[in-house]
């Protein structure tokens, strides 16, 4: 038996329990950082840019809850029962599926807010000027929600494997880039114009 498995068997349950939760912990600490901070910089765009985020934050949640639970729970119990019957074959085919089904759900969802995304931004309220920066807003994160669902996806397999260690690392070295580009990108800086005028009041 390897030191791992002996590990898990015989190490005291809840310093081994919190080793193994310490990688997600940190990571959705730090997703939460950078979440605060894309607010912060938006905010500063003024009310409307932040009621337009606000307005389209729900969809963006369920895109995150549906590649990063429904089918990363699936993905990452179905790799590790694969692995642990010692059927690597199988766990091939599964990642294989599980890309195929990520850029299958990412293409419907980008089609059904194309489809019906005004329709569902007016329903929750959305009208005029936080409308149409909704809509706007919508037009370039869905198309890039195939991205999401991929790294969600893959995150899921590495779970499944028992590495959580790098999807940890890679969240925490995408923050380190998102968040200065965010800010770059949403506030203009080194030459980026800001997209909307932006008020400090």
């Amino acid at each position: 038996m390897d030191p791992r498995t002996q590990a898990m068997l015989s190490a005291p349950p809840l310093p081994l329990l919190a080793r193994l939760a310490a990688p997600n912990v940190v990571a959705f600490l730090v997703q939460a950082v950078v979440s605060m901070a894309e607010v912060w910089f938006v905010g500063r765009l003024g009310p409307e840019a932040l009621a337009a985020m606000a307005l389209v934050f729900p969809l963006l949640m369920l895109n995150q809850m549906m590649s990063g639970g429904a089918l990363g729970g699936a993905v990452a119990s179905s790799i590790a029962r694969a692995l642990g019957a010692g059927d690597r074959a199988r766990a091939e085919t599964l990642l294989w599926h599980a890309l195929t089904l990520a850029g299958a759900f990412a293409l419907a969802m980008a089609l059904a807010f194309a489809l019906f995304g005004e329709l569902l931004l007016r329903t929750l309220g959305g009208e005029g000027t936080v409308l149409s920066q909704a809509l706007g807003y919508g037009a370039i994160l869905f198309p890039a929600c195939i991205v999401l669902w991929l790294v969600n996806t893959l995150s899921a397999v590495l779970r499944g494997t028992g590495n959580m260690q790098l999807p940890a690392r890679v969240m925490l070295l995408s923050a380190a880039v998102q968040v200065p580009l965010s800010g770059v990108l949403i506030l203009g800086a080194f030459g980026v114009p800001p997209p909307f005028k932006i008020s400090v009041a």
